[in-house]
Parts: structure tokens; sequence; C-alpha cells
């Protein structure tokens, strides 16, 4: 039998399976009695792996019952989500019978695959399971399965415990509902590997999972005015989340200052993206998903402050200034300031509060679904271009408003404004293609212009926050306050060029041609 299949993958503690248990979310929505099984599976490929190769598996199933032969494809994890195509058919015993695969264009796929090398085991796994079968409000069904076991080969084994949501029928935001339910308040986390991935990492330590060697940057969307809302919002959400989540499992392990740069930025292009959204759908869940990323974001901004106090801020000034004890005995204090912050905020954004905001990041396309389908059905049916319009004039006008009186504004509205310029610059560069042309290229580039001059001097402020802090906390530490206040008037002369600077531009991006009009 072929199918497809749309599954969650997550992986959770001992203590959060033992309270999922007992979970009264899971009681109400259990249909029937819970039950139990122990599986058996033995995975199969050529010596050389070539199934793997070909994003495939294939493996003989105890389910207690008899024996199953599952050969899945297009197999892979993206953000805890697996939708592989996979046909099962029951074989009288543990032996591989290929003649049960009857598609037309996967049977010769996989005869060509096998026909120069045989298949043989290359590793199992044991896993106890428990099954409830849960409904969702009349959404839809979907299976539960909370997977304690191992995975093994002949040398290695490795221990599992996962939890596994399969949609049955109805909705596919039945998925995303249900975790909400079950998880609220725990910590979990994507799956970022298959039970057959974590068998062929244990064949190779080499294909273990890797530390990444940078921070994840970004994958613009690929807007095109002829879009559905629902395409278009998919797009946007999905970029932003996918960084947001990238980035998110990097800070635990990288110490590369880019990384929380980059994960901020993927909280500032969601809450953009979902201020999108809100132009045509007024959702709940939405506004307390872009409430979450700005208090991640602030947690977050805490070790990006100490990041840029070191590098945008010391390290300049004192390679411009020269090197001295004073200098030196700053930046001691200034990286140390920094590990404990590091620390702290890993400690943080571990936390059980974020598991909301998480699960909806890994599963944004269904968000999108769940918030259209309690919408209006027009808002559906709105064209895309008319929303980006929509959009990006209500950001402009919002700028428009935090920049009277440009010259005169005061520090914190100058920080309003700098925000405010952050989402529009966002919101036009998820949405340019809908409108090609230089209009919208001269635009944008004045908008960034005068948001990194923006930028900047919010630097300064803070370098000058340091400067009392410093004053308050170390008063006997003559050496630092000497460094910092030196440092801070070396970037109080450049601020203040970067100033003048400033009013030109914001006059230039104000005449600018609105590329959305």
């Amino acid at each position: 039998m072929s199918s497809t299949e749309l599954e969650v993958k997550l992986q959770i503690g001992t203590g959060a399976v033992r309270r999922l248990r007992k979970n009264s979310a899971l009681r109400d929505m259990t249909i029937g009695k819970p039950v139990q099984r122990k599986l058996r599976s033995i995975y199969y490929d050529t010596a050389d792996h070539r199934l793997r190769s070909e994003r495939a598996s294939l493996r003989l199933r105890w389910d207690g019952d008899g024996w199953v032969q599952t050969l899945k494809y297009g197999t892979g994890l993206k953000n805890g989500l697996s939708s592989p195509k996979e046909i099962e058919e029951p074989v009288d015993g543990p032996q591989l019978d290929l003649k049960k695969i009857k598609d037309k264009k996967v049977r010769p796929w996989l005869k060509k695959i096998v026909a120069k090398a045989p298949l043989e085991p290359v590793f199992e796994t044991d896993i106890n399971r428990d099954i409830h079968l849960l409904s969702c409000s009349g959404v839809g069904t979907a299976e539960l399965a909370i997977d304690k076991g191992k995975v093994s080969n002949d040398t290695r084994s490795e221990g599992i415990n996962e939890v596994e949501i399969e949609l049955k029928s109805g909705l596919p935001h039945t998925l995303l509902t249900i975790c909400e339910r079950l998880f609220e308040g725990e910590c979990v986390s994507p799956s970022t590997s298959s039970k057959a991935e974590r068998g062929y990492a244990l064949l190779d330590a080499r294909t273990s999972t890797a530390p990444a060697d940078g921070a994840f940057t970004f994958r613009k969307p690929d807007l095109d005015p002829g879009m559905s809302v629902e395409e278009a919002f998919k797009a946007i959400g999905g970029s932003a989340a996918e960084k947001v989540l990238s980035n998110w499992r990097l800070l635990y392990t990288l110490d590369d200052s880019e990384v929380p740069h980059q994960l901020r930025i993927g909280l500032r292009r969601l809450r953009t993206g979902l201020r999108i959204v809100g132009t045509v759908v007024a959702d709940k869940d939405f506004r307390r998903l872009s409430k979450a990323a700005r208090d991640l974001g602030r947690v977050v901004g805490r070790l990006r402050n100490a990041d840029v106090l070191v590098e945008d801020i010391a390290e300049p000034a004192i390679a411009a200034l020269g090197a001295n004890k004073n200098h030196e005995a700053l930046l001691v204090h200034l990286a140390e300031a920094r590990v404990v912050e590091r620390q702290n905020v890993r400690a943080l954004v571990a936390g059980e509060e974020w598991t909301r905001l998480k699960l909806n990041c890994m599963l944004f396309d269904q968000a999108v679904e769940r918030a259209l389908h309690r919408a209006p059905q027009r808002a559906a049916r709105r064209a895309f271009p008319d929303v980006a319009a929509e959009a990006l004039e209500d950001v402009w006008q919002l700028v428009r408003q935090r920049g009277r009186g440009f010259a005169k504004l005061k520090i914190s509205e100058r920080h309003e404004l700098r925000k405010t310029l952050k989402t529009m610059r966002y919101a036009s560069d998820y949405l340019m293609p809908v409108y090609p042309g230089s209009d919208s290229r001269t635009f944008f580039e004045r908008l960034r212009g005068l948001q990194n001059v923006f930028g900047y001097l919010n630097d300064v402020a803070m370098a000058e926050e340091l400067a009392r802090t410093l004053a308050a906390d170390h008063p006997k530490r003559p050496d630092l306050n000497k460094s910092v206040k030196l440092i801070c008037k070396w970037h109080a002369r450049r601020a203040q060029k970067q100033m003048r600077k400033a009013d030109g531009r914001w006059r230039k991006l104000r005449k600018s041609t609105k590329f959305w009009r």
C-alpha cells in the first residue's frame, strides 16, 4: 500500500514523557484505549549504502502481529517534520519480498539500485511504543507514538527517546494544535535525525551530526505577484522560521557572535512576516506568536549587546587610539562579561516558555493554514499584490509618524524610529519581487543606508550606558573607566558625522518613489 506520511518528530526528556502520560489534554483527546507494542525493525541496504544515497530506507518490522515491509523514499527531516512517501505491505516472514512493491515507477528504480549489489541487514531498532489515537476538535485525527528504545549494529548502540505524531485524517494543522496542547510548558526540540539516519550514523562516526561552521543567514522567499495569499504567507514566514530554528540550535554549540545576531534578525523577520499576515488575518495565535518572538529577541539581545561592545565598540576604537594597559584591562573585562552572558542566555533560551514559539516555527505552514481556516473565506481570495501594498503602506505611515521633526528627535524617539525602519526594511526586502523595477531598489538602498546609520548611533548610545554602569559598579577601577571614556569620546566624534548624514538620508528617503503605490 502506497501513501504519503505527514509526521512530527520531537526530542523529549524522560521527565517530560512521564508528565505526558499523566497529561489531562492527552486523556481528553485520546480515542479508545492506548496500545503498547514492542517493535523490532531490521533496516536493509547495499554495502555501499545506495538506498541511503537516494534518500530512501527499507526495513522489515515485527509489530507483534506479523512482519511488515516498508520502503520510504523522499526521506529526511526538516525542522522535525517528515513527509516521505512510503510503500508498506505485510510479508510472510523476516525476509524481504521486493515483489510486493507494485508501483510502476518505484519498482524499476529500486531494482536498478540493487541489481549489482545485494541488500543486507545494516542495523536494527528495538522500540517500546505507546500508541494513542487522538481526536482534535473535529479538525482531524492523529496517532501519538511515545518511543523508548535503542538503535544498534554489531558493535555500537544508541538510546532513542522521542515522540512521533502522525496525521491519520483531516487537516494538516491538526498536528500543530495537538502539539501545542500536549507540550505547553515542556521543553521539546525538533528531531534532527530519523531512526534510519541514527542507524547510519552508528555505522560511520563521520556521518554523525557535526557542529556547523557558522551562523545560518537567510533563505529569501521566492515570491511572485501570481501567488495566492496562503502561498505567499507560507513562503515569507517559513523562511524566517527556518532562520530562527537554525540559529536557535546553533546558539547552544557555537560561540560565534554572528549566531545571536542572525537569531535576532530571524525573530524580527518573523514578526515582520506576521505583521504582513495581519493585513489579512487578525489571528490571536499569531499575535501571541509575535509577542513571544519579541520577548525572545530581548533575551538574545543581551548576548548580542555584549558582542557589540567588544567587536563593534571597543576593538575598533582601540585599534585607532592605540593599545595600552587600560584598554587591555577593559577588553578582558568585556570578554569575561560576554562569557557569563552567553551562559545565561543559553540557559534562558532553553526554557519551556518558548515551546509554543518553537512549535509554530517548526510547523509554520500549518499555522498559516489554521489561521486562514478560521478567517472569513474572502481573506484567502484577496490578490497578494493588494495585500503587499497595504502592508507596506501601513509600515511606511508609521515610519513617517515617528520621523516627524527628525533633526530634533530624542534618543528614545530615534530608537523607536530605528526599530520601525527595520520593519520597513524587512517588509520591503520580502515584497520587492512583487513590484520589480528600479524604484523598489532605490527605495530599499536608501532605507538600508539610513537604518545602518541609526544602528551605529544606537551602538554608541549603548557604549555611553556602559560608561555609566562601570562608573557606578566599579568606582575603584580607574583603568576601566579611563579606557571606556576615551572610547566613547572617539565614537562620539564619529556619531556626530553620522547624524549629519542621517538628516540628508532621511530627506532622500521621504522623497523616494513608493514602489508599491
